[in-house]
């Protein structure tokens, strides 16, 4: 059986570029949460359609982005 990938956000076909879609697949092995894994960059807010860098510090901090950092789009809800 093979594992559909997971990812942060509802429609993923529908963001900027392959590699924001990429950065919000959740393909960790170890981890089921975003935060919780050294490899993810990127977090999506469905409720307040927002995209952040995530902050690893331990908590659940992020920076909240307007723009894709690859290819330099404007992110819906960015500047809310």
């Amino acid at each position: 059986m093979t594992e559909t990938a997971r990812t942060q956000h509802p429609d993923p076909e529908s963001l900027c570029c392959e590699s924001m879609q990429a950065a919000l697949e959740m393909n960790c092995s170890e981890h089921d949460d975003p935060f919780e894994c050294p490899d993810s960059l990127i977090a999506y807010n469905e409720g307040l359609n927002q995209f952040a860098l995530i902050v690893h510090d331990g908590g659940r901090d992020v920076i909240l982005i307007r723009h894709c950092p690859w290819c330099g789009a404007a992110l819906s809800g960015g500047d809310q």
